[in-house]
């Protein structure tokens, strides 16, 4: 199964296209920053929700979490606590084929801290059958902006104590804050690159993860680049 994240730094509705282009065989597309459909007289924008959804709310610019199927594949919205309401935003569980469960991430206040919060505040929800998945904003090389009980090294422990493992750093043998292919590039800029788009899961389910390799082209559509993941199924 193939899926696909990534942050499209906003109007989605008119970038969509390109992206089920580039990947029109993925099961599953998770895209942060993109627009709620339903402040956009746009139909075809529309259509892509038919099976999916967005979360968020208009408070941020409108922007938000969007989940699609093109494959028309169940999809159905899980429910969670939230510290607070700006993290509405920035988290949507759910369960996909009515067996994968889900989580996009999209942490935009103190990131990793707000990231660490969300799973202690819903300690009983992530377990070994989870996929975590998006735009963390989040590396060990940001450790010193952060307490040390809630940077990014802590972070991955304490996923690695529910069974997950950042499926890049994991396949790729290439330590956080060490990865060689980026997935954004600070105000579009290719001097200024940072890996922060990641998937946590199972490692036995890891078939392959690779991020897209066009970055002049995707530049031109986001400071975000694409990772695709392709898993088993279980």
């Amino acid at each position: 199964m193939k899926i696909v994240t990534w942050n499209c730094n906003g109007s989605f509705r008119k970038k969509y296209e390109a992206l089920f282009a580039a990947y029109p065989d993925a099961d599953l597309y998770i895209v942060q920053e993109c627009e709620d459909p339903d402040f956009y007289n746009n139909k075809a924008y529309k259509e892509i929700y038919v099976k999916g959804f967005h979360a968020g709310t208009p408070n941020f610019y409108m922007k938000g979490i969007g989940v699609f199927s093109t494959k028309g594949e169940w999809i159905r919205r899980l429910k969670c606590k939230y510290a607070n309401a700006m993290m509405m935003l920035g988290y949507a569980p759910f369960e996909f084929k009515h067996s994968i469960k889900i989580l996009p991430v999209w942490p935009h206040g103190k990131y990793v801290e707000e990231m660490i919060d969300f799973l202690k505040l819903n300690e009983g929800l992530i377990d070994e059958n989870w996929i975590i998945v998006g735009d963390t904003n989040s590396s060990s090389m940001f450790n010193n902006h952060h307490p040390k009980t809630k940077n990014h090294d802590t972070l991955v422990e304490i996923l690695s104590h529910k069974g997950l493992v950042d499926a890049y750093n994991h396949t790729k043998g290439e330590a956080s804050g060490e990865e060689t292919i980026p997935t954004f590039y600070l105000q579009r800029k290719k001097e200024k690159p940072f890996h922060l788009d990641r998937f946590f899961l199972a490692p036995d389910r890891i078939v392959s993860i690779e991020v897209a390799n066009d970055h002049d082209y995707w530049l031109t559509l986001s400071d975000h680049i694409p990772v695709e993941l392709v898993i088993r199924e279980v």
